[in-house]
């Protein structure tokens, strides 16, 4: 009689069991299917949170995307030019070795000849050493367009190289003339009294004459107070031509400083030519004031 009241309670036991894991898989299940479904639907935010920060942060200047971005463009053909100029101007003020490596394929690659001028001008803003040495390739190249930017990319770079390159080629007479006009107007815009001492040798040794005119230029780009003693001494020498000594006024008219007083002088120079170009440059330094009329003079007509 034993043995029905132990199956019995067997099965009593059996269905407890199974009642209260019956109670405790849903939640158990619904746990695990939570967590693992939070994983599929963002695979960083257990592991790499940081990841999803840093990714909505704006590129930096020179940031590697960036970089990329900017060659993307200038190497765009379809694009405009002036848009890939204004890449390459960036890219140039990057200076990373990458930006370095595509701005010399683009002035070796098939592209217009204004945007390897911009590079060339550009590159005398550069950080990069390397800019220096490709600046003084540039303007001692064939392509005269790719020269002069590279003389004014030089005179940007405005350091002893950057003078010493200009000046060889200022005095260089296999040099374009173009490009040595460009170099005479590249050392008129460095500020070191070395640039404009070159200027004032190129006056004196200098034979050509539109080389000269843009030495007298460059000269007319510095301040007065730098160059008034020169041009005082150009201007009142007897061995100067007078087309020369108008040359030097219309400089002068260009000039940063009150040159008005100086030039003032020369309206009653003995030579004609002389005193025709100081009477223009004060015209166009003082033009006159055109007469106020009130409304009574209209009225009356005087």
């Amino acid at each position: 009689m034993l043995w029905p009241v132990a199956l019995l309670l067997l099965l009593i036991g059996m269905a407890l069991v199974w009642s209260r894991s019956r109670s405790r898989s849903p939640a158990g299940q619904t746990s695990e299917a939570s967590g693992s479904n939070a994983l599929i639907s963002n695979p960083w935010s257990a592991n790499k949170p940081a990841l999803a920060h840093e990714s909505s942060r704006p590129s930096q200047p020179g940031a590697e995307p960036e970089t990329e971005r900017l060659i993307s463009v200038m190497s765009d053909k379809s694009l405009s030019v002036q848009l890939r100029r204004q890449a390459a101007r960036s890219l140039a003020r990057v200076g990373t070795e990458e930006a370095m490596a595509a701005l010399k394929a683009a002035l070796a690659g098939n592209n217009p000849p204004y945007l390897k001028a911009a590079i060339a001008e550009s590159l005398g803003e550069s950080p990069n050493p390397a800019a220096r040495d490709l600046l003084h390739d540039l303007v001692n190249g064939k392509d005269e367009i790719t020269a002069r930017a590279a003389a004014r990319g030089l005179a940007l770079a405005g350091d002893a190289n950057a003078v010493d390159t200009l000046g060889n080629v200022l005095f260089n007479e296999q040099s374009p003339l173009s490009v040595r006009a460009e170099a005479a107007r590249a050392l008129g815009d460095v500020d070191l009294s070395s640039a404009q001492d070159l200027l004032v040798r190129a006056v004196t040794q200098i034979q050509d004459e539109d080389v000269r005119e843009s030495v007298l230029d460059g000269l007319g780009r510095r301040p007065f107070s730098e160059t008034e003693d020169f041009f005082r001494n150009y201007l009142n020498s007897p061995d100067v031509p007078p087309d020369s000594k108008v040359l030097a006024i219309e400089a002068i008219t260009d000039a940063d400083g009150d040159v008005e007083p100086f030039l003032s002088k020369y309206l009653n120079d003995p030579n004609p030519e002389v005193r025709a170009a100081a009477k223009s440059a004060m015209d166009f330094l003082t033009p006159e004031t055109p007469p106020v009329f009130t409304n009574a003079a209209k009225s009356t007509g005087r």
